[in-house]
């Protein structure tokens, strides 16, 4: 018996603060805050650099980890957004390093956006580069550094020395050198024996 006004206190308790907490939330939060933050969520990327008012004209940017550069890019101008970590720019050229043995990717574009909080890039329009034998070719890249992975979209075209490749998305692995195509794949094997081959050197 002496137990019930003690749980009939806790129940009135929790009620308490279950009202407290609501009436808060409806009365004391600032609605324009809460939309601001909603606002900030919904926006693209490209639209949270073209509100910024930090612009540079040809920049080069460099990311790196415990003292070794991961990559650097340059760029004719570039727009910034400080407090989202991001940076539109305009015909960027970009060289990464991977591995222990420093492996170079060199990927350029007319336009792209550099997220620096999450170490990855993305380039458009007219997008080319190489990485070791092969060339290639997109309407889009996205470079995660992280990951040492490389995602390319649209119109994709992989050349090397033995083959040709077109996809509409391709996926390479820079570690293991693995590539993965997938969408309207067509590849054209080059024989080494062939002595008129595009693709000898």
């Amino acid at each position: 018996m002496k137990r019930r006004p003690a749980l009939i206190s806790l129940l009135i308790l929790s009620i308490g603060l279950a009202v407290g907490m609501a009436v808060k939330r409806m009365y004391f939060t600032d609605p324009e805050s809460s939309v601001q933050q909603a606002d900030q969520t919904n926006k693209t990327q490209q639209e949270l650099i073209d509100e910024s008012s930090i612009k540079a004209e040809d920049i080069e940017l460099v990311q790196g980890q415990q003292g070794a550069l991961s990559w650097k890019l340059l760029a004719t101008s570039a727009k910034y957004n400080q407090g989202q970590g991001l940076v539109g720019v305009e015909r960027p050229q970009l060289t990464a390093f991977y591995g222990e043995d420093r492996k170079e990717v060199y990927v350029r574009g007319d336009r792209g956006i550099v997220d620096q909080r999450k170490d990855n890039l993305t380039l458009y329009e007219n997008v080319g580069g190489r990485f070791g034998d092969m060339e290639l070719e997109a309407k889009e890249m996205e470079y995660l550094g992280s990951a040492e992975m490389v995602y390319l979209k649209g119109g994709v075209t992989v050349r090397r020395p033995d083959m040709t490749l077109t996809a509409d998305t391709v996926e390479i692995n820079l570690a293991t050198r693995q590539m993965l195509a997938a969408g309207n794949v067509v590849a054209l094997l080059a024989s080494n024996n062939l002595e008129g081959t595009p693709f000898k050197e």
